[in-house]
């Protein structure tokens, strides 16, 4: 599925570039403006990570080429409903975008609300840079930007079999919702020490509330985690 909407986005991107524009090359005293990260980069966002939050202002990096500018200059963006299965309720386009005098550099945020149906399913937002006065589209690979969030739940790459093994044992989606609710971590890229340390706060949770519903897991068993301490 991915590989197909990846494939209709370049279709549509050359499509756009059947205008025969020519690739800047940053020198014409104009500006351009770009996304930071080319489309193929999409970004996917969880709301499991902030179970007490109803939105999420998620940042999404602009950047300008050409001469450096002398005043705040204004960029549009705009959602793409043809390639977007987000419905309005599902998001907020900021009112205002610019690029700051002195950047090259800056960041604007879409909201994205955490609505009920989300819980059951993912949706797609595809935003595209749109030309203003002040800045042209710069390269046509960063022009598009694709957001795909939810409130379900994956298991996540951090999961490994070394957490499993050492810090909070057999995965379980209860478990990890839980472990969030508890924590708020994500423990990608965290240190051992770091992973022990929220580990322990889990466990401790786990022995403050034994017996109690939200800490049975789906097996119908006491959850428990493997990590050394609080014996």
């Amino acid at each position: 599925m991915k590989n197909k909407i990846l494939t209709i986005l370049a279709l549509a991107l050359l499509s756009i570039g059947c205008d025969k524009r020519e690739i800047p090359t940053y020198n014409t005293g104009r500006h351009y403006i770009e996304f930071e990260n080319a489309t193929v980069d999409s970004t996917i966002f969880t709301f499991i990570y902030h179970p007490y939050d109803e939105y999420y202002d998620l940042p999404v990096a602009v950047k300008i080429a050409g001469q450096d500018a002398d005043r705040d200059l204004t960029y549009k963006i705009y959602v793409d409903e043809e390639l977007s299965t987000a419905e309005t309720k599902h998001y907020t386009l900021p009112e205002k975008t610019v690029i700051r005098q002195g950047f090259y550099h800056d960041t604007c945020y879409i909201r994205l609300n955490k609505t009920s149906d989300l819980d059951s399913k993912k949706v797609r937002l595809v935003i595209r840079l749109e030309t203003t006065s002040d800045l042209a589209i710069g390269k046509l690979e960063n022009s598009v930007a694709i957001i795909q969030f939810s409130n379900t739940v994956d298991r996540p790459e951090w999961w490994d079999s070394n957490v499993e093994q050492y810090y909070l044992g057999t995965y379980s989606q209860k478990k990890f919702v839980l472990f969030l609710q508890v924590t708020e971590a994500d423990l990608t890229g965290a240190s051992d020490s770091e992973k022990r340390a929220y580990a322990l706060e889990f466990k401790q949770y786990l022995i403050d509330h034994r017996g109690e519903p939200e800490t049975i897991d789906e097996n119908g068993q006491p959850m428990t985690v493997p990590v050394l301490g609080l014996e």
